[in-house]
């Protein structure tokens, strides 16, 4: 018995002896995992477009540790190492500038992968015995980015997921060639967000996403229904630009003011224009200085009355003299004053010849004080807030002070190119009717309000090449040339000039009404003259 136990105590002892020299422990090449990863890196991340890597070291394996040694000593690239997460510390950043890489040695780590299941760039480290879990929720999480799995025998494989044709293909680890998976789409529904009463409206956003659908094989929608997952939403009135997921987009958009376009004048003003009111002021100042001088110093045109001495010096500007003067100081005086008026009625018949071809228009409403002092708005919270002049509700203003806050695009004929299919939509105007009507009696004022750059906020997977064709839009003119070619001639509204009508009767009105006005009051004057030559002789025949 004794002799049994000492064999049975001499197999125990050299039994883990054996077992050791049958299944030596593996050692861990951690060249082809780096070598690999590294690859995968450099081609998936340009360090032009994506400078920072974010590393989440949830795992303790071995594999892990040592590789994220030789990624910390790699200086090409900005490196931040997490090793714990939450909601809290995924940003825009991780989503749409970083290069993302996620070392798994465990189910839990899986839950940082539905965090940044997003991301545009994501790289997954894990073992191959999580690739055969039967989970399918789980399957699917690791189909977010590109698979590295590893095995124990030192061996890697590659895989990767094509989000819209949902094929999963394998990578070559010795030769590694990232496919664009963008080049065709494979029919993706591509849905922009779009107001109700903007769907039917023809706008270059719709053009632009319809274009790229038809270029990379997918479906343009667009859709007022957000809860079913926009992957394009048109950002407007973004203070700044300061968000980093905005792509900046086609025109502007601003709050722009719609006032009355200024009436014309009438024909007479021509002879009024040409000088201005300070001018005016200061010739009636030296004629009346000139009519006092002669009636105090005149030798013979003093003698008249002071009216005759007034008309008699306009006379002389017009026609030169027609009353005899004379005497040393009024020749030399009025001599003078001839000459004065040479220069003033030259100029002032040139001017008018001048004025005839321009515009015959009052001033237009432009500046902000302009537009504080002549406009009067509804009475609605815009005014309020812009602290403008308002109209009670329910009432009219007059024609030519009322003024509109309206949103408009880019500038005014594709503001109302958008609104004039809005109408049409609502079958209140016809397109050309709205265009016409607007152009000949409103106009936008110079001023604007709030004017940003519009922009886009495009889901990750798509951001890159929706970059690629904004930029080709801006470098061609494509977005020009698209409202030019809608454009039609006869809505440019023009000034018409004085050559290019006739002149009618009412056009004169106010020259006849001062005719008719000065011949009353000329007769007027003569009929009490005689009657009080005539009260005056026979008063004195009494005497």
């Amino acid at each position: 018995m004794s002799f049994v136990l000492v064999i049975r105590l001499m197999l125990l002892v050299a039994f883990p002896v054996i077992l050791c020299s049958l299944n030596p422990i593996l050692s861990v090449d951690s060249r082809v995992y780096v070598h690999t990863l590294f690859e995968l890196h450099r081609q998936l991340c340009p360090v032009d477009k994506y400078h920072d890597l974010v590393v989440y070291q949830t795992s303790n394996d071995a594999r892990s540790e040592t590789i994220l040694t030789f990624i910390m000593s790699d200086f090409v690239y900005t490196k931040i190492v997490k090793t714990h997460y939450s909601k809290l510390h995924i940003t825009y950043d991780n989503y749409f500038h970083s290069c993302n890489i996620i070392f798994i040695d465990s189910l839990e780590d899986l839950n940082i992968v539905s965090l940044l299941q997003l991301s545009v760039k994501l790289i997954l480290f894990y073992p191959k015995w999580i690739q055969n879990e039967k989970n399918i929720s789980i399957v699917r999480a690791l189909n977010k980015g590109y698979e590295v799995v590893y095995g124990l025998d030192n061996t890697v494989e590659i895989y990767r997921t094509n989000l819209f044709s949902d094929q999963k293909i394998a990578l070559d680890p010795q030769n590694i060639a990232i496919p664009d998976e963008q080049q065709d789409l494979h029919g993706y529904k591509i849905k922009m967000y779009c107001e109700d009463f903007l769907l039917k409206v023809p706008k270059f956003e719709k053009y632009f996403l319809e274009q790229i659908a038809i270029k990379r094989n997918a479906t343009a929608i667009q859709t007022s229904d957000i809860s079913r997952g926009i992957e394009v939403l048109p950002i407007i009135n973004m203070q700044n630009m300061v968000y980093s997921w905005i792509i900046p987009a086609f025109g502007t958009t601003y709050k722009a003011v719609k006032v009355p376009r200024a009436k014309p004048k009438p024909i007479v003003s021509i002879l009024i224009d040409p000088f201005d009111l300070y001018v005016w002021i200061t010739y009636l100042v030296l004629v009346l200085t000139m009519a006092v001088t002669i009636s105090l110093f005149g030798k013979l045109l003093g003698r008249r009355h002071f009216m005759e001495i007034v008309l008699e010096l306009i006379m002389m500007c017009l026609a030169g003299p027609s009353r005899a003067y004379g005497g040393t100081f009024e020749n030399r005086i009025i001599t003078l004053f001839c000459l004065i008026g040479i220069v003033l009625i030259s100029s002032y018949q040139s001017l008018i010849i001048s004025f005839m071809s321009c515009a015959r228009y009052g001033p237009e409403i432009n500046t902000l004080k302009q537009i504080h002092d002549q406009c009067l708005f509804p009475d609605d919270r815009h005014a309020k807030f812009y602290n403008f002049k308002t109209f009670p509700n329910g009432s009219l203003p007059r024609a030519d002070s009322e003024c509109t806050l309206i949103f408009a695009q880019n500038n005014e004929i594709q503001t109302l190119m958008i609104l004039s299919n809005l109408e049409e939509e609502n079958n209140s105007y016809s397109k050309e009717s709205f265009i016409r009507h607007n152009l000949e009696n409103y106009r936008f004022a110079e001023t604007k309000f709030l004017e940003y750059l519009m922009g886009f906020s495009i889901q990750p997977h798509l951001r890159e090449l929706f970059l690629f064709y904004i930029q080709a839009v801006f470098e061609s003119g494509i977005y020009e040339y698209y409202y030019k070619n809608q454009t039609k001639p006869n809505w440019q509204y023009k000034h018409k000039t004085f050559v290019e009508q006739v002149v009618k009767v009412e056009d004169l009105l106010l020259l006849w009404y001062a005719f008719f006005v000065g011949t009353l009051v000329s007769m007027l004057c003569f009929v009490v003259e005689m009657v009080v030559h005539k009260m005056l002789k026979g008063f004195f025949v009494c005497q």
